[in-house]
């Protein structure tokens, strides 16, 4: 079955943006994509869209019977919003106008990594969300599709990857050399299309995609080739940057040291939550085309 209305809330942020245009340049199928936003937000449809396939609709987030009415008739609807305190709240409200306008699919803020005892005080709203659609498939209400894809590439290469191309500098966790899958954002906008054009294939499931399955030092090697210059390597230990930063977040101290420490600990460590069989969903949606070289080189020339 093919999902051909679809809502996107967040279609102003880092994924919601470019999936926006992702979905209105698809051609097969066509998608009519609406902007969900409250009815505060400045956010304006980008110039040039078809006007035909590209709709805004504003509303209170607060006005059930408004979200109602303005997802009656959809397919699906994306959250391309991120993780913060009103996940929960926000993401029940948006469900529950969806289960009573029709929709049929859910695919809820996900967008990372799989789910380990290290980041669940960063991300357990995320693990409520889940139980919120999981009981309502179990009633035949709605379905949902979770995509994991580990840390973004292209916009994490250097805050949760570690490379600094400007200062020529890398961070290595423990010696660099511990597997991971990465995706690009364009890539996780491609397999969206893809699950979107064949809905079947998705239903109440966790789909994993990749582009890249690759250690640090693999990205280091390219990386220094392109740029023509050595870098200075800093290494971490994943142990102690975990244990700092489960103390820290313990404590209550939700502070960048301590949420990121958590992260790249997660990500790095010996227990990985972006390390999954490699034969996961990527080819099936499409993936797997993507030139480490060449992504490389784009974030270089946005570096300079």
């Amino acid at each position: 079955m093919v999902f051909r209305n679809i809502v996107v809330v967040g279609a102003g942020g880092k994924l919601g943006a470019p999936l926006f245009q992702t979905l209105l340049q698809s051609n097969e199928p066509k998608f009519t994509v609406t902007a969900l936003i409250r009815s505060s937000s400045s956010y304006t449809l980008p110039e040039g869209v078809d006007q035909n396939r590209a709709k805004l609709a504003k509303v209170d987030f607060d006005d059930q019977p408004g979200l109602v009415n303005v997802l009656r008739g959809q397919d699906a609807i994306i959250f391309a919003f991120g993780a913060g305190p009103d996940l929960i709240p926000t993401s029940k409200t948006l469900i529950d106008a969806a289960i009573e306008a029709g929709v049929e699919r859910v695919i809820p803020s996900e967008f990372g990594n799989d789910e380990i005892p290290l980041t669940e005080p960063l991300f357990g709203n995320k693990q409520v969300v889940q139980k919120i659609l999981q009981e309502a498939a179990s009633q035949g209400k709605i379905t949902y599709t979770l995509i994991r894809n580990g840390p973004w590439f292209d916009l994490g290469f250097t805050l949760a990857l570690g490379f600094d191309i400007q200062a020529r500098t890398a961070t290595l966790y423990d010696n660099g050399d511990r597997k991971f899958h990465t995706t690009t954002v364009p890539s996780i906008c491609r397999a969206i299309t893809s699950l979107l054009a064949d809905s079947s294939q998705s239903v109440n499931k966790v789909v994993h995609i990749h582009d890249f399955f690759i250690t640090q030092l693999d990205v280091l090697k390219v990386t220094e080739e392109i740029t023509g210059s050595k870098f200075a390597i800093t290494k971490v230990d994943t142990n102690e940057m975990a244990k700092s930063a489960m103390e820290g977040l313990s404590r209550g101290e939700f502070i960048p040291q301590n949420i990121f420490g958590a992260i790249r600990a997660s990500v790095w460590g010996e227990k990985s939550a972006a390390r999954w069989d490699e034969n996961d969903d990527s080819a099936a949606l499409g993936l797997g085309d993507a030139d480490l070289a060449k992504e490389i080189s784009k974030i270089a020339v946005l570096s300079k």
